[in-house]
């Protein structure tokens, strides 16, 4: 069974999840849907998948005990189709917040404490998705390749700011031995595509690797080109109700990015988003 929330079409969903299941079980068809799913229509689910039919309220509890879908599966499943079949933007947005509410329920896994290693340096998350978007094998022909051996000069070169061949291969080993990459037919993946430590993590590890990463940020206004970089800002009062608010709503937010960077078959740079929110003032009546 695919991860529905990884979907944000229900129908591509019902059409991968026909597809999976007719190239196992031969004689999986419409009809067997339809009669698992309690709809006395053979070609029903046919009909949906084209964009013929759309599901309502009704069917769409039938569909989620066919698809053996249950607690917050079924609820992501049901306002997916309510997203997708939404007529107004108004109500488009109002399931879209909720889908992006139901993700955090993904089985994304967290790093460990035995994994904190991974923040000490700024690189081994860069070295992480670099050394998977490209061939980084010293030498041409397939022997490089299947051997494992790296160009690490040209790796640590490509970071921006580079850093040695030294810690690069350092680095790459670092993070198989962590577990975060491993080889598949002479090329490294990542084991997991999105990591994350959990909210509210106070590890000095972490807290180090984040201030490194606002520091790359302030340099990048001299390291990088203006149409290279994004970098706003914005000042506002708040309570602290409204705090929350936004921390909870900017949480979702990368977990929405995360996912739609996760389908990008054609990663061409490694980037950081750092997103803050820091206080500029005191309360008023408040002594400093």
């Amino acid at each position: 069974m695919s991860d529905i929330y990884s979907y944000s079409d229900y129908r591509q969903y019902l059409k991968d999840h026909y597809e999976r299941n007719k190239a196992v079980h031969p004689g999986f068809s419409y009809r067997f849907l339809a009669e698992k799913a309690g709809i006395n229509s053979a070609p029903y689910f046919k009909f949906v998948i084209e964009g013929k039919r759309n599901l309502s309220k009704k069917t769409i509890l039938k569909t989620c005990i066919a698809l053996k879908l249950k607690d917050k599966e079924a609820e992501y499943f049901e306002h997916l189709v309510f997203f997708n079949q939404a007529k107004t933007a108004d109500e488009k947005s109002i399931y879209f917040d909720k889908l992006i509410s139901l993700q955090r329920y993904r089985n994304i896994p967290r790093i460990k404490n035995d994994q904190m290693e991974y923040f000490a340096e700024w690189h081994h998350c860069v070295i992480r998705e670099l050394v998977c978007m490209s061939d980084f094998s010293a030498g041409p022909g397939a022997a490089a390749v299947a051997n494992g051996t790296i160009d690490f000069a040209r790796l640590g070169k490509l970071l921006n700011p580079p850093i040695p061949p030294t810690k690069a291969e350092a680095s790459l080993k670092l993070l198989q031995d962590l577990g975060f990459l491993k080889r598949e037919k002479g090329r490294y993946v990542q084991t997991d595509p999105v990591l994350t430590t959990g909210p509210g993590v106070q590890d000095f590890q972490v807290i180090r690797y984040q201030i490194r990463m606002m520091q790359l940020a302030i340099e990048a206004f001299e390291r990088c080109r203006a149409e290279e970089r994004m970098i706003s800002s914005s000042t506002m009062g708040v309570s602290r109700t409204t705090f929350e608010r936004v921390v909870k709503k900017v949480r979702d937010f990368r977990a929405h990015l995360a996912e739609m960077v996760s389908q990008d078959e054609n990663p061409e740079r490694v980037y950081q988003l750092t997103i803050s929110m820091i206080p500029l003032s005191q309360k008023p009546g408040v002594k400093p």
